[in-house]
């Protein structure tokens, strides 16, 4: 209804307009995007530490207020992570974040606490991952306090219901089946272990045996030691007094038993050998291909040039030469591009990623070769400096575009360590990057001699190439090395 009632508006508007002869908009409408003018730019950066309030047992919060609507939107956040566990305990954190929210409370089963968010008109959920766990809830400003006590209810007095814990666990050993449907799924576990090594923890997947063992005395025990006393930090935001938030979460923070001090996260990671590797999918006609090799920590000093750098390649979208010369120029692929992430707590890493039909994938290869190698030879021009430094630049815009971004910037950056200034620093320090940085970024960072190459797809097809452009071995010099896939319920390999 309403759809039709906005097209018979926009209808009569144009009607109107046709017969007076005039354009929506007025007559200073410009005809063409180039004659658009914009204003000056600004961006502020607020302080954190004005947002900022120590709370009880060493825990913080940053709080950022917002009338314009009556919602509160929070999140507690922790450094622990399922990093602390055991290789036999692979999978419990992951149950452990779900049965917390699915499992019901001490004095509420799971579907009256299901019925009881619905009627409160609060969402409540929970995430542990490797390096990092969060609770967190959206709720009317009116039912703040009640969801609070909800969400710590779930933490503190978990009742863990066997039937729903029965449902979750079969609800993942089903996801498990489904492993090695899509390479959409085959492709990035593949990457990781070769970027990283097979027995990394971040590389860690259950088995079904796994999950099946998974009992309730270890869910509460580890999810009471993720989501306790000391190392939390909460982003809060909405239609809130400061003073009345701080009371409550330090209410609901005394019944937290407090925290040991976390150990370091692991950072020895075993990368596998450069070389060419292949994972056959016969069933598929397109081939998904990564490239590229381990890279350097956060704070590196060549940082910006390193992001400048990969802006030109590929992480620029269609103006980057990866994206523009294999997608848009020659249709090799829908989409290509490149990305460079500094590690934080284990090394980075550099990684070049397109899908393309099988007969085309080495084509796409060559090209890929080739702009990898022209950028570590040529300074690049300076239209594509300029271009790449403004889509850096860009993406401050979002930093604090809302009160909730806000808190959430502040609490990511209290959870990273990240300087007080970085953000206030960051444009002049993008803006510095000269071509010859990017270059000498290029030269440092960019190895020919270290690339792993992934295929995952028909294989068979997808090395022989067109026969016109060339065999991915004539493109490399280096034959494939065959990976097999593992059995989706016990990761043993398939023969």
């Amino acid at each position: 209804m309403v759809q039709k009632t906005l097209l018979l508006l926009t209808t009569m508007l144009l009607a109107a307009c046709a017969s007076t002869g005039t354009r929506p908009g007025g007559d200073d409408l410009p005809q063409h995007p180039s004659e658009l003018t914009f204003g000056e730019r600004t961006i502020s950066f607020p302080d954190a530490a004005d947002y900022r309030h120590e709370l009880a047992g060493g825990n913080i919060a940053y709080i950022v207020e917002d009338r314009s609507l009556p919602l509160i939107q929070l999140s507690m956040s922790t450094r622990a992570g399922s990093y602390l566990l055991g290789p036999e305990q692979t999978g419990l954190g992951s149950m452990t974040a779900t049965m917390l929210r699915d499992g019901g409370t001490r004095d509420l089963t799971p579907d009256d606490l299901d019925e009881r968010l619905a009627f409160l008109a609060t969402g409540i959920s929970f995430s542990i991952g490797q390096t990092r766990s969060s609770a967190s809830i959206n709720t009317l400003s009116s039912n703040f306090d009640e969801s609070l006590g909800l969400m710590f209810d779930m933490i503190t007095e978990p009742r863990l219901d066997a039937e729903r814990l029965q449902i979750n666990v079969e609800r993942s050993v089903e996801a498990m089946r489904r492993r090695n449907d899509d390479t959409r799924g085959i492709e990035p576990r593949v990457w990781s272990d070769l970027m990283l090594g097979e027995g990394f923890f971040a590389n860690r997947r259950p088995t079904k045996a796994q999950v099946e063992a998974i009992d309730t005395d270890a869910m509460r025990a580890f999810g009471q030691r993720v989501f306790s006393s000391g190392g939390l930090v909460f982003a809060l935001s909405g239609d809130i007094d400061t003073e009345v938030a701080v009371a409550a979460l330090n209410q609901q923070l005394s019944r937290l038993a407090r925290g040991e001090a976390l150990p370091p996260v692991p950072e020895s990671t075993r990368p596998s050998a450069p070389g060419v590797y292949g994972v056959d999918k016969d069933d598929v006609t397109q081939t998904r291909v990564s490239v590229g090799h381990p890279g350097p920590r956060i704070r590196h000093p060549d940082e910006f040039a390193i992001s400048v750098m990969n802006e030109v390649l590929g992480g620029g979208g269609f103006t980057s030469r990866i994206t523009s010369r294999v997608r848009s120029d020659e249709g090799l692929a829908y989409s290509a591009g490149s990305r460079f992430s500094l590690g934080r707590h284990y090394p980075g890493q550099f990684r070049v990623f397109y899908q393309s039909k099988n007969e085309s994938v080495s084509q796409a290869l060559a090209i890929v070769m080739e702009e990898i190698e022209r950028i570590r030879t040529e300074p690049v021009t300076e239209q594509e400096l300029r271009v790449a430094i403004e889509g850096r630049v860009a993406y401050l815009a979002e930093l604090y575009s809302s009160a909730a971004a806000k808190a959430g910037r502040f609490a990511s950056d209290h959870l990273n360590e990240e300087d007080p200034d970085f953000w206030r620093q960051y444009e002049a320090n993008v803006r510095k990057v000269t071509r010859d940085d990017v270059l000498r970024a290029a030269r440092t960072h960019l190895k020919p001699e270290d690339l792993r190459i992934l295929l995952v797809g028909k294989l068979e097809e997808a090395q022989a190439g067109d026969g016109t452009h060339g065999t991915v071995q004539e493109i490399t010099g280096q034959q494939l090395t065959r990976l097999p896939l593992k059995d989706p319920l016990t990761l043993e390999p398939l023969e």
